[in-house]
């Protein structure tokens, strides 16, 4: 496995076993149906069908925390081989609940780049699947590299020839975010569960992002790629209104907001596309981060 990271740009691993992944799912479905910020226990915790939620709950709750830190031990003995005389950090990123007949809607060859990235810098991403049966990733081996541009960064009018790499039950992928790789819109008959992680790995001890505050408040961070993970699409306000309202009716009124449609003049009083903090709402909060679990998200050495 040593050396397939840097020469094909991604590796997969196992994380956890089989027998492990049915309490880990009635853990994930109690976590979600227990979130504050929602008036009614209920599945659908994000507009869209790729299910990656956007509640600073999600990111914060035991069950997440102990996944996250269980991914980051593995991973850390997977990359000090290669990597050990550099330093590691943590970075935030989210969890997915994908109902039974949703698909994600069809994203094409793209690159996810952390915005700031220095060349000699290194910025994993992935998943787990907690699922139990495998997930797939399409993605061009070899062709990571190119941090010229940050954030989301679509390939257009390029075509590519992909291989479609297995991600077994238990298992977890992990990527060079510049990695060439595109989302794939499949429905499946039964709902899928993920945890998505991302590693920063540096010449030298620094952060590539500041989380004090929203581990102190239990806000929603920054995805590895910088952007705010969203509750609704920017499509759904042009296109989907009615959706919105009625999935806002599912949240309590400190997370909704009023905001202005220009096309109609009209105002419309709905969940915030980006969520404020736990803190800020004045919502019960989990337990605060102990030192060992902050410490992974500061640049430190292997």
């Amino acid at each position: 496995m040593r050396g397939m990271l840097s020469k094909e740009g991604y590796i997969t691993f196992k994380c956890f076993e089989v027998s492990e992944l049915p309490n880990l799912r009635k853990d994930f479905l109690s976590s979600c149906r227990s979130f504050p910020e929602y008036t009614v226990a209920t599945d659908e915790l994000v507009l869209g069908g790729f299910g990656a939620l956007g509640n600073p709950a999600s990111f914060h709750n035991y069950f997440t925390r102990y996944v996250r830190f269980r991914v980051y031990k593995t991973v850390k003995k997977l990359l000090a081989p290669e990597y050990g005389e550099k330093f590691i950090q943590v970075l935030f990123d989210r969890i997915l609940l994908r109902k039974a007949g949703k698909s994600p809607s069809r994203e094409s060859w793209h690159r996810d780049i952390t915005p700031g990235l220095k060349d000699t810098s290194l910025v994993f991403g992935g998943w787990v699947n907690l699922d139990d049966t495998s997930n797939y990733f399409s993605c061009v081996p070899g062709s990571h590299g190119n941090q010229n541009n940050s954030g989301f960064v679509r390939l257009k009018d390029q075509t590519f020839t992909g291989t479609k790499v297995e991600i077994k039950p238990g298992h977890g992928i992990l990527f060079n975010q510049s990695l060439i790789h595109e989302v794939l819109p499949v429905k499946l008959k039964y709902d899928s569960y993920r945890v998505f992680h991302g590693f920063h790995i540096s010449d030298e001890m620094e952060n590539i992002f500041d989380y004090e505050k929203y581990i102190e408040d239990q806000g929603v961070p920054p995805c590895p790629s910088g952007q705010i993970p969203p509750m609704y699409a920017k499509l759904h306000w042009v296109n989907f209104l009615e959706k919105i309202e009625t999935f806002s009716e599912k949240f309590k009124p400190e997370c909704l907001e009023i905001k202005h449609r220009t096309s109609s003049d009209t105002d419309h009083r709905i969940i915030s596309r980006e969520m404020k903090s736990l803190k800020e709402y004045n919502f019960p909060m989990y337990d605060p981060y102990d030192e060992k679990e902050k410490n992974i998200f500061l640049s430190h050495p292997f």
